[in-house]
């Protein structure tokens, strides 16, 4: 036999080759598996993580959706509140200036009447004072002194009763 083929260095070489593969793929193997598991694992992790914070998001979503409906609800019966109590204040406010306004018309009357009546008051003293001197002086010339006066003593005891 010829064992020339074993000096082949080629041929040692591959041998070695494929003993290294074989020595080595196992703990490569391993290794890689483990590796492969932890990345697995982390995977799975970051996965659950994810569908938690969705689910918590969700919920986050959902409850602000609720909150966003009662401040909508709030909203509008602040709305309803203020809009009611604006009617009020300004029916209230019509109602005083009404008030005032027919206050300030009788206020305004009865000043007014009250003028008008000293004004008649004074005119008719002023009146009668011109009407009593014309009178005198009518009766000075035109009478004796005696019937003038019977007749101004008449005339003035007839004017408070005329007048008043």
């Amino acid at each position: 036999m010829n064992l020339n083929f074993l000096n082949d260095s080629t041929l040692w070489v591959a041998i070695s080759f494929l003993l290294f593969v074989i020595l080595a793929f196992k703990p490569l193997a391993s290794q890689l598996s483990l590796g492969l598991e932890k990345k697995i694992a982390d995977l799975k992790k970051s996965l659950d993580e994810s569908r938690s914070l969705k689910e918590e998001a969700e919920k986050l979503y959902k409850e602000q959706i609720v909150k966003q409906k009662e401040n909508s609800m709030l909203i509008k019966k602040i709305k309803e509140d203020t809009s009611r109590e604006i009617k009020k204040i300004k029916s209230q406010i019509e109602k005083d200036i009404e008030f005032n306004m027919l206050r300030k018309i009788n206020n305004y009357n009865q000043i007014s009447n009250q003028m008008e009546n000293d004004l008649k008051v004074e005119l008719k003293k002023k009146i009668m004072k011109k009407v009593i001197h014309y009178t005198e002086v009518r009766i000075k010339k035109n009478l004796s002194k005696k019937y003038n006066s019977k007749l101004i003593d008449e005339s003035l005891k007839k004017i408070p009763k005329q007048v008043f």
